[in-house]
């Protein structure tokens, strides 16, 4: 069962440093200086991990400079995995994913101090074992993408052998496909694409895409063909692109 120690963690962040960081059982806030509390919800645990939905709550007397650190501080770290030493030999795989900052309450009158309280709603993923698509490279770029999905598929040939009752099967072919969602952006990636489309490039125009997985950054690389893309975009929203390569 993971064990991971996240108040540990963030004690050892170079963004709270000056923070008085600690859990909702130990702290009464009096007023003073900059304080980190963090509020554990009712989560999900499994064989091998945890799925812990938590809320940060920083109390700070100065407005700008707190909300400007926590900004940068759930954007730096949101859906960022990284590997979390437990000091007991055992690793944590750690997953977190922060929304933004919201102030909850202003002025609000504490000890002798009037106080502002941010709140950042949070989910900690936490497992002992995972090995998953962390990075993606098409062309030697690196795109963030929302969504991915690494397929090998096999076509079998099935027939009976001899007088056998169950047939066995051979496989003749295999093909590796992935597919993905990122936020459509005037890159290198759409461009080439969008040259694709309007037929000034070679619908067999190739893209090298490298996988670089969470368990000890192990790399894996396929030339692909792109075989369909798709541009969804919507008034309020931003633009999400679908795409879709084979080997």
């Amino acid at each position: 069962m993971p064990n991971m120690n996240y108040l540990n963690y963030i004690k050892s962040l170079p963004t709270f440093s000056d923070f008085e960081v600690t859990d909702e059982i130990n702290y009464q806030y009096n007023g003073e200086g900059d304080a980190l509390v963090i509020k554990y919800l009712a989560g999900n645990n499994y064989k091998d991990s945890k799925v812990l939905p938590i809320q940060l709550s920083a109390y700070t007397n100065d407005l700008q400079t707190t909300k400007a650190l926590l900004e940068d501080f759930a954007k730096t770290y949101n859906n960022t995995p990284f590997y979390y030493d437990n000091g007991d030999g055992t690793i944590d795989y750690v997953q977190a994913i922060y929304g933004t900052p919201m102030l909850l309450q202003n002025f609000d009158a504490t000890g002798s101090n009037f106080v502002h309280q941010f709140v950042i709603a949070a989910t900690i993923i936490i497992s002992a074992n995972v090995s998953e698509i962390k990075q993606v490279f098409i062309d030697n770029v690196e795109y963030e993408t929302t969504s991915r999905s690494l397929v090998y598929a096999a076509s079998l040939d099935n027939q009976r052998v001899s007088n056998a009752l169950i047939n066995t099967s051979q496989a003749t072919m295999g093909m590796v496909k992935f597919s993905c969602t990122m936020i459509n952006k005037n890159n290198q990636l759409s461009n080439k694409i969008r040259s694709i489309r309007q037929g000034q490039l070679s619908l067999n125009t190739p893209f090298v895409i490298k996988f670089v997985f969470s368990d000890n950054n192990t790399e894996e690389t396929h030339t692909m063909l792109l075989e369909n893309v798709g541009l969804q975009s919507e008034n309020q929203t931003l633009p999400i692109l679908t795409l879709a390569f084979s080997k």
